[in-house]
């Protein structure tokens, strides 16, 4: 029933119109077969009475008015509830499940339990034809066949109970049959949303640019078309076995049919044969017999069908509805003025990923006091983008608790606390807009230029924008705006980096965005940052440990832990893991023909990207 109320509400809340037309059509649905089969026997009762021409005239020509009239109302609101509904359907779902994926806990959407629930509500939301997409159109069809089938019951039934006896009773027999089906349905769902996905998986891959390279250099061709072959042979193997259970279902159907509608019509004419029945009696209740057979088999169809719907309708609402586990709610104010920049503190805390055996962090207590540049290095995996994600909000501790200027983040509106930080991750992301509209993050109209030339000038990204034909209105991803412009993987890094100054968010983040460039464009862009962000709480991440050596303290991220922390001096005196693996660096730096240094002094000195 809640996938029913859900897709009810859509048009309620939005295009009541819809359900109204949908109401019409149930009764068009009815009205239009009962008066086919009503006519012929008026015709032959009004003969059989051997009524005056005028009246025979009269009672026929209304009734033919009254079927065009029907019909023509019924071919619009068929035209309505069969092809508006699903399309509209789609739209307004869709729009509520992009809501959901823009507004969840960033957290909730790398979880594994909430990917399995995203990947039922993608597959029910395949197509506008899809069954959840089509509740009302299912519920004109099951509610139209429910009040046809009373009508054509009733005149049945006046004639003699019996025959509509034997017709409820193959009916059921059908009803079981058909329910046989629907439960293999539900009940192989799962398994067959493993393979599907899985499938889809392995046809991205070979569809992927990116991968092609790999493919084709690694001879990976024959081992990926294999996988495909079995994963699409164990896919068609489960779908034949779904279509065998409803073939059965529908075979024992038409069985039933034949003995139902023999065993009615030859008691039918055996009234006749005793004068018990009236030939135009006859007539009007032949056909309801034969189509109380089409309303019952539309019961039923149209009963399964609903009840995937619900199931389907049903996995949309649990993605929609998914539970935020953050503060999305009124929060405390956020610090203004002289309480920014602020400081952030972590006491115990630790994080364990989902289904992860150990936890990537552990027991970790760091403060990071007002305006302070803090530096997180440490090997690949260690768990530094991680720690970063606990400090601006994207993830919340599985132990331990963070806080901001004294104040469990907890308590402070998520959004809201969002706003404090600046970050740029190493995954850059462009959207299809304008190059200043992907700095701003916002519509022209509400984008500053002037400030955006300036990030522009900033980051270095200026010359490469001038360049283009329409500068910083130049569009952005070719595969959606075919004369887009095309940014390297550093431009790109330097675009996202112009969105972090123009946001001007009193805490900065940098965790490894300039993995793409050298190493020396890489230290003068951190130390341009510095200079740009001075009097902001900074926190850079760079697997070159040389880049953050301007930085006030440096945590070394080593077993889950943080295993050392000081200045870049007081690390290579201790002597520790940081100390060895700036050596490791320093040496590979200073090998070669002279291309590891600058303006005379070595790369190593001159901390430049070890």
């Amino acid at each position: 029933m809640a996938g029913i109320r859900d897709a009810i509400s859509l048009f309620w809340n939005g295009k009541k119109s819809i359900l109204f037309i949908c109401g019409l059509a149930v009764v068009m649905r009815v009205a239009l077969p009962y008066l086919g089969i009503l006519m012929p026997s008026v015709v032959i009762d009004q003969i059989t009475a051997q009524v005056s021409p005028q009246t025979f005239f009269i009672t026929v020509g209304a009734m033919a008015v009254l079927l065009v009239i029907v019909n023509y109302v019924k071919s619009f609101t068929d035209t309505i509830a069969n092809n508006a509904i699903g399309t509209l359907t789609i739209g307004l779902t869709m729009g509520k499940q992009l809501q959901k994926l823009m507004n969840m806990d960033y957290e909730i959407m790398e979880d594994p339990a909430y990917k399995e629930v995203q990947d039922k509500a993608d597959k029910a939301l395949n197509s506008n034809h899809a069954p959840a997409m089509n509740i009302p159109r299912t519920l004109v069809e099951l509610l139209s066949n429910s009040f046809g089938f009373l009508l054509y019951a009733g005149v049945i039934a006046i004639v003699h109970p019996l025959i509509l006896l034997v017709l409820i009773v193959t009916a059921f027999i059908n009803w079981l049959m058909l329910k046989r089906a629907k439960d293999y349905l539900k009940k192989s769902r799962d398994e067959r949303s493993k393979l599907y996905k899985t499938l889809d998986a392995l046809s991205k891959t070979l569809r992927d640019p990116e991968a092609a390279k790999d493919i084709r250099l690694y001879g990976a061709i024959d081992w990926l078309q294999t996988l495909y072959r079995r994963q699409f042979s164990l896919s068609k193997k489960a779908e034949r076995k779904l279509i065998s259970k409803d073939m059965h279902a529908q075979i024992t159907d038409a069985l039933m049919i034949l003995l139902r509608d023999g065993a009615a019509y030859a008691f039918l004419i055996w009234l006749v044969l005793q004068d018990q029945l009236t030939l135009g009696d006859f007539v009007l209740v032949f056909g309801a017999i034969g189509g109380l057979a089409t309303w019952v088999s539309g019961i039923l169809t149209a009963s399964i069908d609903l009840s995937r719907a619900c199931v389907e309708r049903n996995d949309i609402i649990e993605q929609i509805t998914y539970p935020d586990r953050m503060n999305t709610g009124k929060g405390i104010a956020l610090p203004t003025g002289a309480e920014l920049p602020p400081s952030i503190e972590l006491k115990d805390v630790s994080y364990t990923y989902p289904k992860a055996e150990k936890p990537t962090l552990k027991d970790i207590n760091l403060r990071i006091n007002a305006g302070e540049r803090i530096a997180i290095v440490g090997a690949n995996g260690a768990g530094k983008t991680t720690l970063i994600k606990l400090i601006c909000g994207l993830y919340l501790p599985t132990a331990g608790e963070i806080s901001l200027n004294n104040n469990p983040v907890s308590k402070y509106n998520r959004d809201e606390y969002y706003t404090l930080f600046s970050a740029v991750f190493q995954d850059i992301h462009m959207l299809s807009a304008s190059i200043a509209e992907n700095i701003s993050q916002a519509t022209p109209e509400l984008t500053d230029h002037k400030k955006v030339l300036k990030c522009l000038e900033l980051t270095g990204l200026i010359e490469k924008t001038n360049s283009l034909p329409d500068k910083g209105d130049t569009l952005l991803v070719r595969e959606v705006n075919a004369d887009g412009a095309e940014l390297s993987g550093g431009e790109k890094q330097k675009l996202a980096m112009a969105r972090a100054l123009y946001k001007n968010a009193p805490v900065i983040i940098l965790d490894e965005p300039t993995a793409a460039l050298d190493p020396i464009a890489e230290n003068e862009i951190y130390r341009q940052y510095a200079d740009l962000t001075e009097g902001t709480t900074s926190i850079y991440i760079s697997h070159r440990l040389a880049s953050t050596r301007f930085c006030d303290r440096i945590l070394m991220i080593d077993g889950n832990i943080i295993s050392e922390q000081g200045t870049h001096d007081e690390l290579m005196a201790l002597g520790g893991t940081y100390a060895k693996m700036f050596e490791i660096q320093a040496s590979y730096y200073q090998e070669g023909d002279g291309n590891g240094f600058i303006n005379g002094n070595s790369y190593a000195e001159e901390g430049a990207g070890v």
